[in-house]
């Protein structure tokens, strides 16, 4: 749920601001502006989604408060990644993001374990981050090892961060092409 209303969202708002960018506003300031909107809308999103499963479904949970963190942060990583994508691939890294979410339902072990996919598809388990949310949402909905829950929010930090500098380098690569129409675009397109 985190990443399609994240696609969504990505769908309906323009990731990166041409005019910041034109400005020569700073790549990092533009990308973090690109990223925490959708981000922070994410979050809300996670939120009511927590509320859907708490009270209308009656879903317990062993550790709430973390267990809603976890969502956040999913939400906030998934920003990132697809906000990569579209600084990077425009309209290609849209339909990209769909693509990583599919394989990402797949392979995250949420329908049925990854254990039983095909060989060519065990080793996306390990390296897209939906996997590693499943598994801390696993453990802290159950009472597991929080220590696991513990790496798998690492790796997702390094989605995180990777995602977010990569964009911020896609930015930067944008100020390379401005033109006076993106400062002041034209108002029939």
């Amino acid at each position: 749920a985190g990443w399609i209303g994240i696609y969504a969202l990505f769908l309906i708002v323009k990731p990166i601001s041409r005019r910041a960018v034109t400005a020569l506003h700073s790549p990092v300031r533009v990308t973090l502006a690109g990223w925490l909107t959708p981000g922070l809308l994410g979050g809300l999103q996670m939120l009511a989604l927590f509320g859907i499963l708490a009270a209308a479904l009656g879903f317990t949970f062993s550790h709430p408060l973390a267990s809603l963190g976890v969502m956040v942060f999913a939400s906030l990583t998934y920003a990132a990644i697809i906000l990569a994508l579209n600084v990077w691939l425009g309209s290609v890294g849209q339909f990209l993001g769909l693509v990583l979410m599919v394989l990402q339902l797949v392979t995250a072990g949420g329908t049925f374990p990854w254990q039983t996919l095909p060989e060519p598809l065990t080793w996306l388990h390990h390296i897209l981050p939906m996997g590693y949310v499943v598994d801390g949402m696993r453990q802290l909905m159950y009472g597991g090892d929080i220590a696991r829950v513990g790496a798998d929010l690492g790796i997702l930090s390094l989605w995180l961060l990777g995602a977010l500098t990569f964009a911020a380098i896609g930015v930067a690569r944008m100020t390379h092409g401005r033109t006076l129409r993106d400062l002041q675009p034209s108002l029939i397109g």
